[in-house]
């Protein structure tokens, strides 16, 4: 990695790489409007131990709205509307929902949908196995890095690192690109009878509260 690399080395080479790295980001942004497929999603511990696998459905419609549908082994319903983020969890007739800001672009659906990739956020590099490595410029927001694959400009699959070195991978598989999605998609209606709890913004980090 970029990131381990003797200083000199760094020196000589950080510049050309990122700006090619952002390139090929913006690319995705700029060619892309819509992106629906299936995935399948693996979560391992800090010693590379699976510990979670899940698959399903999911639609991206760019600017700032995506829709995640987790099949198995349990649903889960995650949709961006443009405003704000609703996670229906059927097993606790339960649906959370908060405003979307630019504190939550570290989330893979919102990171994918944003109008244009968040620069301010990440400072980005060329890894020499053809992943993008994005490296979270404010510090203490628990994510530890984002990795992403792109063949050409189309991301295949993601890869996020917690602080506490769990790491969860996504493949994005049979994708269809830029093709017509119903607008009823990206919105939700809490079913009849479920419990909505409204999740108050969060505070500015790194400063006062």
């Amino acid at each position: 990695m970029i990131a381990r690399m003797l200083a000199l080395l760094l020196t000589v080479l950080a510049g050309p790489a990122q700006a090619d790295s952002l390139a090929t980001l913006e690319r995705f942004y700029s060619n892309t409007r819509t992106l629906a497929g299936r995935f399948t999603q693996t979560v391992s511990d800090a010693n590379g131990t699976v510990t979670e696998t899940s698959s399903g459905q999911f639609a991206i419609q760019r600017p700032g709205r995506f829709r995640w549908d987790y099949q198995a082994p349990y649903e889960q319903t995650i949709v961006a509307d443009g405003r704000e983020l609703w996670v229906y969890e059927p097993d606790l007739d339960q649906v959370t929902v908060r405003p979307i800001d630019a504190d939550n672009a570290d989330a893979p659906g919102l990171l994918l949908s944003g109008a244009a990739f968040p620069a301010e956020l990440f400072d980005v590099t060329r890894e020499k196995d053809g992943w993008l490595r994005l490296i979270p410029k404010q510090k203490d927001g628990g994510l530890g890095a984002v990795r992403l694959k792109l063949a050409g400009d189309s991301v295949q699959a993601l890869q996020l690192e917690d602080g506490l070195g769990q790491t969860t991978r996504i493949e994005l598989l049979d994708q269809q690109r830029n093709g017509a999605l119903p607008a009823a998609r990206f919105s939700f209606q809490p079913p009849p009878g479920v419990d909505v709890i409204r999740a108050l913004p969060q505070p500015p980090t790194g400063g006062e509260s």
